[in-house]
């Protein structure tokens, strides 16, 4: 039976620990452990968390989300990690029991699922296949990601990068190691936005990590390429749809169509 080890992260998170905690205990499937890993919260949200033998509070000082995420996996005990911000919850009960009998017996390095995004009320639309090109242009939310414990462990979280290790990690899968995730069909996190990445400060460094990130796995000629189609397709256009309340829901389906008509083309492809 595999065993989920769901990660939560925290520092002074108030209720949106307890909510993400609760969320996690309210699963179907109970073969799971949750590590809280807290950087020594002042504002009481630990002592408040259920009596449940599944959570294990580990508190340790660390320099950031991904350092806590590190210490965390070293934690671990099960099979499988997911990543689940305070604040952020399963998209439904059953999650959990829909990825095991997801992963079944095949045991693969990395999944990912579909991500309600809790602002705009949609469902995000990814492809069903992750290439260099859709790493390139695309980042699947963390959250809505399934790590093999020894893949982590293996390669943690890069903390050079504060705010955008998980898209390094996701990176250097792909394009490093030659892993191809495996796109599961179910909803798994219910994201509540927000969050370090879209704090103004940020924008900046997150400028500069990501610059740093597409000279490390891509060469010139390539990341060329993809800006090109990008800027041809109307990339900062397609991301203000998508980040509107009014208008999300319009163009999610459009994508979700043109990545079954995408995929329908592959299929005819490997058959003849």
């Amino acid at each position: 039976m595999i065993k989920f080890s769901i990660v939560t992260v925290c520092l002074n998170a108030g209720q949106d620990l307890i909510d993400t905690v609760n969320s996690t205990l309210g699963q179907s499937y109970d073969c799971f452990e949750i590590l809280v890993k807290d950087g020594f919260s002042a504002d009481g949200s630990t002592e408040k968390l259920p009596g449940d033998e599944r959570i294990r509070l580990i508190q340790k000082k660390d320099t950031g989300i991904y350092d806590a995420m590190n210490q965390a996996v070293e934690e671990a005990r099960g099979d499988y990690l997911l990543f689940m911000n305070c604040g952020d919850r399963f998209y439904s009960s059953d999650v959990l029991r829909e990825l095991a009998d997801g992963i079944g017996e095949e045991m693969g390095p990395v999944y990912y699922g579909n991500c309600y995004n809790r602002p705009t009320g949609q469902v995000r639309a990814y492809p069903k296949t992750i290439t260099r090109m859709t790493c390139y242009r695309t980042m699947i939310c963390h959250q809505a990601m399934v790590y093999r414990a020894d893949v982590l462990r293996e390669h943690p979280y890069d903390c050079s990068y504060r705010i955008i290790a998980d898209r390094e990690l996701l990176w250097y899968l792909v394009c490093e190691r030659g892993i191809s995730p495996r796109y599961l069909d179910t909803v798994i996190a219910d994201y509540k936005g927000g969050g370090e990445s879209a704090r103004p400060e940020h924008i900046r460094r997150n400028r500069e990590d990501q610059r740093r990130l597409e000279q490390r796995y891509f060469p010139k000629s390539e990341r060329l390429k993809y800006k090109l189609l990008m800027a041809l397709t109307m990339q900062k256009l397609r991301i203000a749809w998508s980040k509107s309340p009014k208008l999300s829901k319009y163009y999610f389906a459009l994508v979700r169509f043109a990545y079954g008509v995408k995929d329908a083309l592959r299929g005819k492809k490997q058959v003849s």
